[in-house]
């Protein structure tokens, strides 16, 4: 019998234990509010009067009184929402402010809960306020989740069941792909109640372009973040105000990329309790679990608007990370130091110009990670100036991954694509695309150490047409060499005649064969379209693998393609190639595969002085001499 129980026992060892990790982890980080000290949502009656607090200019605390109007219960599934008048702080007249976002309201001492929702153009400052009861509750979830979980980073979690391994940019349609343009923030939970809206975060960007700002405002506004051209503040002010504690209706900033360029999110705490700090009333991407940097902030001034006023702020210091994004509210913790992805931008524009070199930090969110990487790289290479309007870009960019060999785009890019307004964006999408496969991936945890690139801009436009081929012979023995002459026609240049050489194989088969010469896009394209089973990766390694294949051909090479009669077959994503036509009967006859069939060309390129656009092909024939045949 004892032994029967034994089992029930030990269960409730366990899950004490595992009860009495998860309290004292949740101590550490500095416990919960208690609940005498905020408002329960069934007590908030309409008339009842408090004050809240926020910043206006710099650090300094200001008080404003707010009303409470109504209740409204069940906005969006378990959220409530109470509805204020505010006065004060020249509300009045900007109305509700952008960066007010989890200002506290108390009532008779106690905290009501943070301002997060205005409406647009409202004609009073009236704002919906998230009861702080339900601030705490979301959090609470997501902090049994943090201390539970495993203490490897969650930086690089596959967030999708599958994402294609094609590239754009080097295989891909024009334009960004979808598995791309897909990459965006999530959407910020909550919607509009009537036209109310979670108020929208000024997003300060330091040190970034007009070009880079709009790539920015294209990826950040649709999810309530709103872009605008910062500054820092001067080293005086960091001295004078960065160390100043973080304390309810002082400024929050959260910060996504640090260094040479910043781009910081600004908004209010709304409650500190130990070294958890509580902050905005909605959510900022609604990620759940994250890793921000935590930082204060300081206003500068607020700049009053039709729509909807704002703060214009910077971020000054680091004090902690943000690690909870919920959908009413943000929360953090003072005193751990973010774990940021380093990147290395090197730029030099004209041959005499000045080597630059930018260095900034950048958090490791899978779902930001890619937008942010171009809007770097976009606004480095805007920073030195009006770019040429016809130009050659030489681009070497190193993505270190943890555990694995490093992936290189070495590559020189120019033509139509790469001039205009969305050049610069062309010019990465390789890139950014890389970074988007790595760090979506369904297999498995993929960390990204570092990412350093080298880019140089020339003046001209390097490209050529392929134009024509011929044939020095169309009739050839196994063995020899095919000779072609290939006409390019360079931009705004006279055509120019290449010579290539192709060996035949002295095993070729007799008969009409096909010669395709092709570009570095339509080159890949036709590898993939021999090899489906390249496009299945099984695993992390062999995705990395097809990744580095596409980086492989040059843009500057013309890509001679011949192709081979041997077949074989793709089995479960993995290439078995040149099978003799017994072994694929045997996979065929015990149905053990629906494989693509896979087909093999015998491949050499030619490197040109340009970038090669442009397809031809002609046909040659294969066949033994008579007189070697009767030896």
């Amino acid at each position: 019998m004892r032994l029967r129980h034994a089992p029930r026992t030990v269960f409730n060892v366990q899950s004490f234990l595992s009860l009495a990790l998860t309290l004292v982890a949740f101590t550490a980080w500095g416990g919960e509010p208690s609940p005498t000290t905020y408002w329960k949502v069934d007590d908030i009656k309409p008339g009842m009067k408090g004050t809240g607090r926020t910043v206006m200019v710099g650090t300094k605390l200001e008080e404003f009184g707010a009303e409470v109007l109504g209740v409204m219960k069940g906005v969006s599934p378990g959220r409530d929402m109470v509805l204020c008048r505010l006065t004060g702080c020249n509300l009045e007249h900007a109305g509700i402010i952008q960066g007010m976002s989890g200002s506290p309201i108390y009532i008779d001492g106690k905290l009501l809960g943070a301002v997060a929702f205005a409406w647009e153009f409202a004609k009073d400052p009236i704002a919906g306020v998230t009861p702080f009861s339900q601030m705490v509750e979301y959090v609470r979830s997501s902090d049994r989740r943090l201390a539970t979980e495993s203490k490897e980073p969650a930086e690089n979690v596959g967030k999708v069941s599958s994402i294609s391994p094609l590239i754009e940019g080097l295989v891909a349609s024009e334009g960004l792909g979808s598995e791309f343009a897909s990459t965006g923030p999530l959407a910020v939970s909550g919607g509009a109640l009537a036209g109310m809206r979670p108020i929208a975060t000024p997003l300060a960007a330091t040190g970034f372009t007009p070009r880079a700002l709009a790539l920015l405002e294209e990826r950040f506004r649709p999810i309530g973040l709103a872009p605008m051209a910062g500054g820092g503040a001067s080293q005086k002010v960091i001295d004078e105000e960065g160390n100043k504690p973080l304390a309810p209706g002082s400024p929050l900033s959260i910060a996504m990329v640090t260094g040479d360029f910043d781009l910081s999110g600004i908004g209010t705490v709304t409650h500190v309790e130990g070294n958890r700090v509580y902050g905005f009333g909605h959510p900022m991407f609604s990620l759940g679990t994250c890793e921000f940097p935590l930082m204060t902030g300081y206003i500068h001034t607020v700049y009053p608007r039709a729509s909807v006023s704002m703060k214009m702020g910077s971020p000054l210091k680091t004090v902690g990370i943000l690690d909870t994004d919920v959908s009413t509210g943000v929360a953090g913790r003072i005193g751990p130091a973010p774990d940021m992805l380093p990147v290395v931008v090197k730029v030099k524009t004209g041959r005499y110009a000045d080597l630059k070199t930018y260095r900034v930090q950048m958090v490791r969110e899978p779902n930001l990670l890619p937008s942010l990487v171009m809007s770097v790289l976009v606004n480095a290479i805007d920073t030195e100036g009006n770019l040429p309007e016809e130009l050659t870009a030489k681009i070497k960019a190193t993505i270190r991954v943890k555990g694995h060999d490093p992936i290189t785009v070495d590559e020189v890019l120019s033509g139509s694509r790469y001039t205009g307004m969305m050049g610069p964006t062309a010019l990465f999408s390789p890139i950014g695309s890389i970074v988007n496969v790595i760090v979506r991936n369904p297999h498995a945890k993929v960390r990204i150490e570092a990412i350093d690139a080298d880019i140089e801009i020339i003046p001209g436009r390097s490209v050529a047409q392929l134009e024509s081929v011929r044939l020095a012979s169309d009739r050839l023995e196994p063995g020899e060499t095919l000779r072609a002459f290939v006409t390019l026609k360079p931009f705004k240049g006279e055509r120019q005649t290449v010579t290539v050489n192709v060996p035949l194989p002295k095993d070729i088969e007799e008969g009409p064969h096909e010669l395709a010469i092709l570009d570095s896009t339509n080159s890949l394209r036709r590898t993939f379209r021999n090899d489906p089973g390249k496009l299945e990766p099984r695993d992390v390694e062999s995705l990395l693998n097809v990744i580095r294949f596409q980086t492989l051909p040059r843009r500057t090479a013309l890509h001679l393609h011949i192709a081979n009669s041997e077949k074989g077959l793709a089995v479960h994503g993995q290439s078995l190639p040149n099978l003799p036509g017994s072994a694929r009967a045997v996979f065929a006859s015990a149905r053990k595969t629906q494989d693509n069939v896979v087909r093999s060309d015998l491949l050499q390129t030619t490197e040109t002085p340009w970038v090669v656009e442009g397809t031809q092909s002609l046909r040659f024939t294969v066949f033994k001499d008579s007189g070697l045949s009767l030896k």
